[in-house]
């Protein structure tokens, strides 16, 4: 159990990691670039509020999936205003209103549960937007040059994460109503995962933040 507390403490320590650098500088900060900002000053709320549920010993799975699915909305708007392409902009908004439609259907016929359905949509559309992302960023950055561009880096973190998550979204209703799993080890193991995404977005954050520092220095 004190494993489980302790990586709650270390993605938390990363999701404010990403809000202090995506909100440094705020009015100059690109609309992506603040949305995302707000997504872990948000995901570090709600951590809080986790922790809090779990120290008084109170399963509330019912907010964990309200969690996944205000984190689903918020990272589509952050793609939303990344993409340049207004067929990739359409498909972002077709993608949040399909996911608002199946999430209200699932999880009227589940409440109070852990719902993988609902995980495994949320990475799945990550990795879609991710991969339409990397093909825009390809076809228009010269790739000699694509490491120096904060979101190729930010655009990193979210596929391997999401991929990654994918799997174990997958496998979640079969540990949970087969195999009876608890889920302790999968979610400890997990949010270690999520502390090194929250890293290397934090690290496309802070090159962002010196690319606004160094155009206010030849100001």
């Amino acid at each position: 159990m004190k494993a489980i507390f302790f990586s709650i403490y270390v993605q938390q320590f990363g999701s404010l990691l990403i809000a202090i650098f995506g909100l440094l500088h705020f009015s100059k900060r690109q609309k992506e670039i603040k949305l995302l900002g707000l997504y872990g000053l948000y995901s570090f709320i709600f951590q809080f509020l986790q922790l809090f549920l779990m120290k008084i010993h109170i399963s509330n799975n019912t907010t964990g999936d309200f969690y996944v699915f205000t984190e689903s909305l918020i990272l589509l708007f952050f793609f939303y205003w990344s993409f340049k392409s207004r067929i990739a902009k359409k498909l972002t908004l077709g993608l949040a209103v399909i996911y608002i439609c199946l999430f209200s259907i699932f999880t009227y016929q589940h409440m109070g549960e852990v719902i993988g359905s609902i995980r495994t949509m949320r990475d799945l559309m990550m990795i879609i937007c991710t991969l339409i992302y990397f093909y825009y960023m390809i076809t228009d950055m010269p790739a000699s040059q694509i490491t120096k561009y904060p979101m190729f880096w930010i655009m990193t973190a979210f596929l391997v994460f999401f991929a990654g998550t994918f799997v174990l979204s997958l496998s979640l209703d079969f540990l949970v109503n087969v195999l009876k799993d608890d889920l302790a080890f999968v979610w400890t193991a997990r949010n270690f995962f999520r502390f090194f995404f929250c890293l290397v977005v934090s690290y496309g954050l802070w090159m962002d933040l010196r690319l606004i520092r160094a155009k206010q220095a030849f100001a």
